[in-house]
């Protein structure tokens, strides 16, 4: 795993200057080794986290001429057989690492070798020749990539940071994507916080050249119904899961795996067990308040797969400490709680290991969050009468005082989440619903932007964009199918990588191997989700590697309790943070009023506050480093 950038210049050449300073931004991400090639009207940089191959495998690699050169994040699986194939067909390797591949499969096929890889990856391949720079990002958008544009310029990076050292017009906020945020918590592709600055969309190939600039989707997830038994459907489920982590486990450093206690890493870490010779290194994070603390369970899978475990545990003092230091690194507001808790156990993770496998994924492809389950129930809710409905039911239940630091408070809450996310809308308005960082009082707040509308509109557009054969299936198959295209990159893969990347630390994901993503969603809801049980398959499949506990546990987030710590710990620092910096897009006075209902245990306020916190320490920092005005 690594960090990439560079510059395309149509009249010019990029300085070594500002190449330097753009890697720099990105030490964390490859702390190994650096190298820069200029050529031209391009050049390009790297940052190298050492995993295949550490002794020879530095970057830029070159073909055998060097008229090809490549700059690569991520790590591709099938680099084996592709290698061989090259060979027979009388390419020369210099080294032993998978990046090598790639210069000579594009001699051989050009930029549609793209489709044959099989990793995560994001990647700038220069083709001197053609004058001809070709950039891409994997089918499922685990590795970052950003490209600042402006009419003769071109500037792209790993992390948005190094783009503000690129001498790039950035072309100020872009208030649309911050209404995408205010809905969200996060930004979704191809916008940013910057108007010149988009992402590259998962399974999206760039060519630019004097010509100008193609962007094309290479790869969507191909979703083809299916209708198996479900003891056939567990069978070869189980079959793609184990291909799927034995190809992650390819590397000449040592790995390990993040362990929640949870299904789904619990599932990979007994599967890497089978596999492995050696006790798998399992690594978790708890909390010093029990409602959030998961590492019981953690340290019962341990046991069971007999691992080499090791645990830290987080306090809110601990957070506090660290939350400057990991929002400081964000290039856009980015308000998932979770990356909090994500970033610590990576830190404790890559004190050990240099690379972790996680069960990151399967909450989205077997129906594991609680959304789930409320667009699944929703219809018998909607089957009251609606008078019922608006007139008993929801004042009633809205009006309980809702504090998630209890346990009625907290049932209280999910009370009032159902309730108000059950009615009969569409059903991108109901995704939106079960999507929304807020309830329409809190989003109230916002002001110059409108991001009910924001959220709508994009996921109306993301249905309307997703394979024809789910039309007539259930609504939850095209939620699923939706999350796989938006919050999956855009939320918790984002999160996956600032979390470890931040550490130096790669993190592969075997649940999001494309086999398994594209068979996962072509199963009938009713194998992932029934009125009792959530990831019916899954468990199936795995059964024998699931302690019974495991199994028949309730789901759990990777949390941190942010709720109560703003009621106490984090309680001055947010009303300091809420008055520091305005941007024209945020009503302070109303803000306050919130947070002070919050602290009466009125209303949970918890994850609105937090997207405001976010956004307020990010602006503040944008204004001090002059990015924004």
């Amino acid at each position: 795993m690594c960090g990439i950038c560079g510059q395309y210049i149509r009249s010019g050449s990029p300085t070594t200057d500002v190449l330097e300073r753009m890697n720099d931004c990105q030490c964390h991400r490859g702390p190994d080794d650096d190298g820069i090639f200029r050529d031209g009207s391009v050049g390009l940089a790297h940052r190298r986290l050492s995993i295949i191959d550490p002794e020879s495998g530095g970057q830029p690699i070159h073909n055998e001429d060097g008229t090809v050169t490549v700059i690569f994040n991520g790590e591709i699986y099938n680099y084996g057989r592709l290698k061989d194939r090259l060979t027979s067909a009388g390419h020369r390797f210099t080294t032993e690492t998978d990046t090598e591949v790639l210069v000579h499969l594009y001699e051989e096929e050009g930029p549609s070798f793209v489709d044959e890889l099989d990793g995560m990856f994001a990647f700038a391949l220069w083709d001197s020749d053609r004058a001809r720079l070709l950039l891409a990002r994997d089918p499922m958008g685990i590795k970052p990539l950003v490209l600042a544009e402006t009419d003769d310029k071109l500037a792209f990076a790993s992390e948005l940071p190094s783009l503000f050292e690129s001498e790039m017009e950035l072309g100020g906020i872009d208030r649309d994507a911050l209404a995408q945020y205010f809905a969200f918590g996060y930004i979704p592709a191809p916008k940013t916080a910057f108007r010149n600055v988009s992402k590259v969309r998962p399974g999206e190939r760039i060519l630019v050249s004097d010509d100008g600039i193609d962007r094309e989707k290479y790869h969507e997830p191909s979703i083809t119904p299916r209708d198996p038994d479900i003891d056939t459907a567990a069978a070869h489920l189980r079959s793609l899961v184990e291909s799927a982590v034995e190809k992650r486990l390819m590397a000449d450093v040592e790995l390990g795996a993040f362990l929640s206690g949870g299904i789904d890493s619990t599932i990979i870490v007994g599967t890497m067990a089978q596999l492995l010779d050696e006790p798998v290194k399992t690594f978790t994070v708890g909390f010093n308040q029990d409602r959030f603390d998961e590492s019981w369970a953690a340290r019962e899978v341990a046991s069971f797969h007999n691992t080499d475990h090791h645990e830290i545990t987080l306090t809110a003092n601990d957070v506090r400490e660290s939350v400057p230091d990991v929002l400081n690194k964000l290039g856009e507001p980015f308000a998932d709680p979770a990356l909090m808790p994500s970033y610590a156990v990576s830190r404790a993770t890559r004190n050990n290991v240099k690379v972790a496998l996680s069960g990151d994924g399967a909450d989205e492809l077997f129906a594991g969050y609680d959304k789930y389950r409320v667009e699944s129930l929703s219809k018998y809710y909607r089957a009251l009468p609606s008078q019922i409905r608006k007139y008993a039911v929801e004042p009633a239940v809205n009006a309980l005082p809702a504090s998630r630091g209890t346990a009625i408070g907290d049932a209280v809450y999910k009370g009032q989440w159902f309730i108000n996310r059950s009615g009969e809308r569409s059903v991108p308005e109901r995704h939106f619903d079960l999507m929304r960082v807020s309830d329409d009082q809190a989003i109230q707040t916002v002001t110059n932007v409108d991001p009910i509308e924001a959220g709508q509109t994009t996921l109306r557009t993301q249905h309307a964009a997703i394979s024809p054969e789910l039309t007539d299936r259930a609504s939850l198959a095209r939620i699923q199918a939706v999350d796989t295209r938006l919050s999956l990159p855009d939320q918790m893969l984002t999160k996956v990588d600032q979390a470890s990347m931040y550490n130096s630390l790669e993190v592969r994901v075997p649940f999001l191997d494309t086999d398994v993503v594209e068979y996962a969603l072509s199963l009938p809801t009713d194998h992932k989700l029934t009125g009792r049980d959530r990831k019916r398959v899954l468990k199936r499949a795995f059964d024998d590697v699931l302690p019974e506990s495991i199994l028949q546990r309730n789901k759990h987030g990777f949390d941190m309790p942010i709720g109560e710590w703003f009621k106490h710990e984090l309680a001055d620092e947010f009303v300091s943070m809420v008055r520091s910096t305005e941007l024209g897009i945020l009503d302070t006075a109303a803000i306050l009023d919130l947070f002070e209902e919050h602290l009466n245990g009125n209303h949970d306020h918890s994850r609105f506050l937090w997207t405001v916190y976010v956004f307020k320490h990010w602006a503040l920092r944008m204004q001090e480093q002059g990015v924004i005005e």
